[in-house]
């Protein structure tokens, strides 16, 4: 999970470069596209049991929800805000798994964790105080619309994990995910001018497809299985300082006080409420 973790804290420096060239919508239907691409070989070559279609529907749905709507939200929302400010968005994930969690019965509800709620929402608020490099609250609220479907997909994930294999369940996921999108990426694909683009911004599609999508996922739900879905996502409080880190070198974004202050509050507030 570290390392799932470092390679989708690196995805939001290569989300925002290809996003200099590639429309946010047809971004991800592509990507998704090729994520689907890469696994129907690796699904026929594991000889999948056979699934019902109770079964096929719950994964296609979901992968509706986790796959495209969450990397919709997050690929416009990252054209609209800074790497850091996405990251540390991404870093209230595991309060909103809790509070789903608690809310459907997977996990016992805890008064105390409230504290650490409140912290990080304050945060938030101190984030918004002053915005940095292409910062925006419109960016910082399609993030966060990303986490929340993301967060959504991981707790209605947990009762699954184990059905069927990673590579099945991924597969299903992004089946549900192309068909989705589908219309969009026809459409979007007609006019676009894909001649006019670079190699680097192929080459950030191809690594987002095939790595924080693909590669990414087929760990998610191997670890999903064995550790409560809270848990899993405690991981996430590595992404914001990641993410901001690594956005300083490659994309040459700036610290300010509203950012290091309000970043420090959502982690103390993410971290309270995993302790309590």
């Amino acid at each position: 999970m570290f390392l799932v973790t470092l390679l989708w804290s690196f995805n939001f420096i290569t989300s925002k470069v290809a996003m200099r060239q590639w429309n946010p919508v047809l971004l991800t239907g592509w990507r998704t596209t090729l994520a689907l691409l890469i696994c129907l070989p690796l699904y026929w070559r594991e000889r999948p049991h056979a699934w019902t279609w109770p079964i096929f529907w719950r994964f296609v749905g979901l992968g509706t929800l986790g796959m495209a709507a969450n990397q919709l939200f997050f690929a416009m929302g990252v054209k609209r805000t800074s790497v850091a400010h996405g990251a540390l968005i991404v870093g209230l994930t595991p309060l909103i798994v809790y509070a789903l969690s608690a809310a459907i019965g997977q996990e016992q509800f805890k008064p105390k964790k409230l504290i650490g709620m409140a912290i990080a929402l304050t945060g938030i608020a101190i984030l918004q105080a002053k915005t940095s490099g292409t910062a925006s609250l419109t960016g910082d609220a399609l993030v966060l619309l990303g986490c929340t479907t993301f967060s959504i997909f991981t707790v209605f994930s947990k009762p699954l994990s184990g059905t069927l294999s990673p590579v099945a369940t991924v597969t299903l996921n992004f089946t549900g995910a192309v068909v989705f999108l589908l219309p969009a990426t026809i459409t979007l694909s007609l006019d676009f001018p894909f001649r006019q683009l670079l190699p680097i911004s192929w080459l950030c599609l191809l690594f987002m497809a095939a790595v924080p999508s693909v590669f990414c996922f087929l760990i998610y739900y191997r670890v999903l299985k064995h550790l409560p879905a809270s848990q899993l996502t405690a991981f996430t409080y590595l992404q914001p300082v990641m993410g901001s880190a690594l956005a300083v070198p490659f994309l040459g974004e700036s610290m300010s006080l509203s950012l290091v202050g309000g970043g420090l509050l959502i982690l103390l507030g993410v971290y309270l409420t995993e302790r309590f």
